[in-house]
């Protein structure tokens, strides 16, 4: 069963410079994962007030899929060197079906 995983981040004040290196190295990872359906990731366009600053939507060919990916080492180490430092906040939203 599809399995859709959404995360926005609002980055810490001065911390919006670490977007691209955030963006370019999910997309990397991603490309050598198996079971990703679909996966988009970027900063916001800017058109509307007081959204946030970057989000993540992946959809995955199972529940397992997602696990993988979220628990592989090298989306551990981008979450710990590159996100959580540079993180005011985030929302997450995962869907099944």
């Amino acid at each position: 069963m599809p399995f859709t995983h959404v995360v926005t981040f609002r980055w810490a004040p001065n911390q919006h410079d670490v977007a691209d290196d955030v963006r370019r190295s999910l997309e990397e990872l991603v490309r050598s994962l198996p079971g990703v359906h679909s996966y988009l990731c970027g900063s916001d366009a800017g058109l509307t007030p007081g959204n946030s600053d970057f989000a993540v939507v992946g959809t995955f060919a199972s529940k397992e899929d997602f696990l993988h990916y979220r628990d592989h080492p090298e989306h551990q180490r981008i979450l710990q060197e590159l996100i959580v430092p540079n993180l005011a906040d985030k929302e997450v939203v995962q869907i099944e079906r």
